[in-house]
């Protein structure tokens, strides 16, 4: 301000205040109207799986409180890694979210050497939106019932027995490894696009099992179409009161969640981020939507979790969980 010595300089350093106020305003202003078009939320997956049906969900209710549309977009591939890059290289305006999963963020963090984002540094977590507890399901003529017939049989049989995974990396393919690792057995595991497309094959018989989310499982297991070995929780869940559990079953070490978190690409602006944390939290708080939750056994993350330093906590905390498994598996993408 120094440098305005005489009129000339003086009337420049005003018409200089006064756009830097007009531009401010503006950016102000246009902050304050989003969204004012679509949005897009990315879901790693092709259709039909359990992350794209919780997608699907979030995007209803978040469309609802936001008042413009939240269209789901799916970008299967590479466990997850497709998606992942689509959205990291999206503009930071909250007009594009990503949803990813324990497998998708915590996993591929150490899966994939040369990923080309990083998930801590390249997104804003938003809010965890829903933990999906995980049950074996099996093709419906699976010999044994139980998980200590189910974990004999895997022991005898195990070479000529496979699993069902959405890609090397993803959540079910995590699932299946842990299946692996707590009863010591070597099941090889058979990737697809999608959790959904693996659903199909357990459904048809044409694979073994799979480690799959409630949030498929409920309806193909009411409906008698895979058959529930075990709900991998420490008790029973309500949605599937019949199946027994982990814990009750006597392994108290082989219990599985996949928490599912929505996300945007860095740079994305402080006052755009609080307004989706606090729609998400609205969204997640909607009737019809803790409705369609329960039913699918999808269980509410802790208050904290929905939050953004809560989100960003549970995301640093659970790549630095699952790095030493994926090093010791030696686990190398497909």
């Amino acid at each position: 301000m120094f440098a305005c010595i005489n009129t000339y300089a003086l009337k420049t350093c005003a018409l200089r205040f006064v756009s830097a106020v007009v531009l401010l305003s503006s950016s102000l202003g246009a902050w304050a109207a989003y969204p004012d078009r679509p949005l897009t939320l990315i879901v790693p997956f092709a259709a039909g799986g359990p992350t794209d049906v919780m997608a699907r969900v979030v995007a209803e209710s978040l469309t609802k409180v936001l008042g413009q549309p939240v269209i789901v977009e799916n970008t299967p591939g590479a466990g997850g890694t497709v998606g992942g890059t689509r959205a990291s290289r999206a503009p930071g305006d909250g007009y594009t979210m990503l949803i990813g999963n324990g497998g998708t963020l915590a996993v591929n963090a150490t899966l994939y050497k040369n990923l080309s984002y990083d998930v801590l540094k390249d997104f804003i977590a938003i809010a965890s939106i829903g933990d999906a507890p995980q049950v074996i399901s099996a093709r419906k003529d699976f010999p044994a019932t139980g998980l200590d017939e189910f974990a004999a049989y895997l022991k005898q049989n195990a070479a000529r027995l496979n699993f069902g995974a959405a890609g090397v990396g993803s959540g079910t393919w995590l699932g299946g490894q842990l299946i692996n690792v707590a009863l010591g057995v070597k099941v090889n595991g058979v990737n697809y696009r999608g959790a959904g497309q693996a659903v199909n094959d357990v459904m048809a018989g044409h694979i073994d099992y799979m480690v799959e989310s409630t949030t498929t499982a409920v309806r193909y297991v009411k409906s008698g179409m895979v058959k529930a070995v075990v709900v991998l929780r420490p008790k029973r869940i309500a949605a599937l009161p019949d199946v027994p559990s982990a814990g009750e079953s006597g392994y108290p070490d082989l219990l599985y969640d996949i928490w599912n978190m929505i996300l945007v690409p860095k740079g994305t602006p402080l006052e755009v981020v609080t307004k989706l944390s606090q729609s998400l939290q609205l969204a997640l708080q909607a009737p019809e939507l803790r409705a369609r939750f329960v039913a699918a056994g999808i269980e509410d993350p802790t208050p904290a979790q929905k939050t953004l330093e809560g989100a960003r906590d549970l995301l640093i905390s659970e790549v630095a969980r699952w790095r030493p498994l994926i090093i010791e598996l030696g686990a190398t993408p497909e």
